[in-house]
């Protein structure tokens, strides 16, 4: 989950066009959330618990905000999610 975050969050610093039409974020809140998945994956690694934890409440976040924009989003962000919660409880 952490290499995960840490991708995305580079995908939405450095290709942020790719970010847009994966998540159906607008240009500047793909990089915001880029930003934001970089600290979450660095927080993971430093932290396994909280940061997992963090992950868990930022995609649940995405399923709420995407659902209108782009609804596929929103079964991918809940498991995501869900397994970052798992794995929060278990760290």
């Amino acid at each position: 989950m952490g290499a995960a975050s840490l991708g995305l969050g580079v995908l939405g610093l450095v290709k942020p066009d790719l970010f847009v039409w994966l998540t159906g974020a607008e240009r500047n809140e793909a990089r915001a959330l880029g930003i934001r998945d970089l600290v979450v994956g660095l927080g993971i690694y430093a932290a396994p618990r909280v940061g997992l934890a963090q992950r868990a409440v930022a995609d649940v976040g995405d399923a709420i905000v995407f659902a209108r924009r782009k609804p596929v989003v929103v079964p991918v962000a809940l498991a995501s999610a869900a397994l970052a919660a798992y794995a929060a409880a278990r760290a």
